[in-house]
């Protein structure tokens, strides 16, 4: 078996604005010509493209053969690559397979996404078609899953209540401080301080306890890598892959990725590696689409102790102490025994994946078939209660209703095209907010129940350690012309 290795590296600018890049045909070109300034080695047998969503994304099919004619590359074989999110990390592995089995000298990997040709909800939808049929009928996506994988690896750690954001804080802050000495991370410098994660007017949630400064945001990127058989100064000594259930739910357990173990068990014993954390004078560059899976992926390759990962990228300060400073850790930061995604990883150098609000709302015949999804958005905030409402409710009239538990807030939809019209408000102006909002409900119009116009909720506030039955009726139309509540 052959061995492979690096003659160079090209990486772009990660643009979260979707204007430096006219089409992806220029991103990739522009990750290949910073590779090549770089590179003696001009020639390649190969070209291999990863690329998740070209045919939504860009609206192009036959990628690879393009790539290869818009480089100048006519001419030698051109595949593509489409793992999901780890679509990059396959064509690497593609391309060392062609050269350590002698089919090619020499090949250029580059992959990437273009994903600001279209909004966050609709790059959000596309993205949730790699979660499992079954689970994404019911409302997953893959900030939901997870956040469910973050909850179980907090539970087992013994992270509960106001601990949960403060730990997710410092991970946030820790990406920050690092990406904003990147000049080609998303955001070169602009490191956030901790209390910007406290901020729910900016920071809203995503999916519990997921926020979305938790979240790495959906921008435009690209890296090439020329590969070799000729010796060069880094090697490729391991590789490894994995794959694990389709649905998440059919696993074994949540707090762990299996898939990343077994992947780090194979590129550990292919490069004679007993005891990775062992290791001297290794750096790690680990995949944190979301700031929850940075510890937990620390964990499953075997480079820290479950007890200690925590530890190990933010310390142990807690609650108003400082954040502890990035660069002077003694075990992840630049000078320590392990530097962890000094790139500033994905949530700050930047990543096609990103979230939008936390849940969505689905409606189904009563066969059991979707009928359409109401728009999401960020204001969904835990959906709970829905109702249709009545033909004489001001400005909502026949509109269904939907109350978020997180929230407090009532959104209201076009039933017809599932369109968000607005939010419930108050005569004032202000939006409606009943914290812990559960049930709402009309009444059927008789003594017994209540008017038919008078919405009925219910709700636990204070942490659902109080209760709240009431009531909310239109405003009179001569009191208030935009018949809000």
């Amino acid at each position: 078996m052959g061995e492979v290795y690096i003659a160079a590296v090209g990486l772009t600018k990660v643009d979260l604005t979707g204007s430096i890049f006219g089409n992806v045909f220029d991103l990739f070109q522009s990750a290949y010509r910073r590779a090549l300034a770089e590179s003696e080695v001009r020639e390649f047998d190969a070209l291999q493209v990863g690329i998740m969503h070209a045919e939504e994304f860009e609206s192009r099919a036959n990628i690879a053969a393009k790539v290869a004619d818009r480089l100048g590359l006519a001419g030698i074989p051109a595949v593509r690559s489409e793992t999901a999110s780890s679509t990059g990390a396959a064509a690497f592995h593609e391309a060392c397979y062609k050269i350590r089995s002698g089919a090619a000298s020499s090949v250029l990997v580059i992959a990437g996404e273009r994903m600001k040709t279209v909004t966050t909800q609709v790059a959000t939808e596309i993205m949730s078609k790699t979660v499992d049929p079954v689970e994404r009928r019911f409302g997953f996506t893959m900030p939901a899953l997870i956040a469910l994988v973050t909850q179980a690896f907090f539970q087992r750690r013994g992270v509960h209540g106001a601990r949960v954001a403060d730990v997710l804080s410092r991970l946030m802050f820790r990406a920050h401080a690092l990406g904003a000495d990147n000049p080609l991370a998303a955001f070169a410098g602009k490191p956030e301080p901790l209390a910007a994660y406290f901020d729910e007017t900016r920071n809203l949630p995503v999916a519990t306890p997921l926020r979305r400064k938790d979240c790495s945001p959906i921008c435009d990127g690209a890296a090439a890598i020329i590969l070799s058989d000729r010796p060069q100064a880094v090697r490729v000594a391991g590789l490894g892959a994995a794959t694990d259930t389709a649905s998440l739910l059919d696993r074994v357990e949540l707090d762990s990725l299996a898939a990343t173990r077994r992947a780090a068990a194979f590129a550990f014993h292919q490069a004679g590696v007993a005891d990775p954390g062992a290791l001297e004078g290794l750096v790690v560059e680990s995949h944190d689409a979301f700031n929850s899976l940075l510890p937990l992926n620390l964990v499953d390759l075997g480079l820290s102790d479950p007890e200690q990962a925590l530890e190990a990228l933010i310390g142990g300060a807690r609650g108003v102490d400082p954040a502890a400073d990035p660069y002077a850790h003694p075990w992840s930061g630049p000078s320590g025994h392990r530097p962890v995604n000094l790139s500033g990883g994905l949530k700050s150098r930047g990543h096609p994946v990103g979230g939008t609000g936390l849940g969505f709302v689905d409606v189904f015949d009563t066969r059991g078939r979707l009928v359409q999804r109401l728009e999401s958005g960020p204001w969904f905030n835990a959906p709970w209660g829905v109702v249709l409402t009545p033909g004489n409710f001001g400005e909502f009239s026949h509109a269904i209703l939907v109350g978020q538990f997180r929230g407090g807030t009532i959104a209201a939809f076009n039933p017809v095209t599932g369109r968000f019209m607005g939010n419930v408000l108050n005569p004032d102006g202000t939006a409606f907010n009943s914290p812990g909002l559960w049930a709402l409900q009309f009444g059927a119009g008789n003594a017994n129940s209540g008017s038919a116009t008078t919405l009925f909720f219910t709700a636990g506030p204070g942490g659902e350690v109080n209760g709240l039955f009431a009531t909310l009726t239109p405003v009179a139309a001569e009191l208030n012309e935009a018949d809000e509540l």
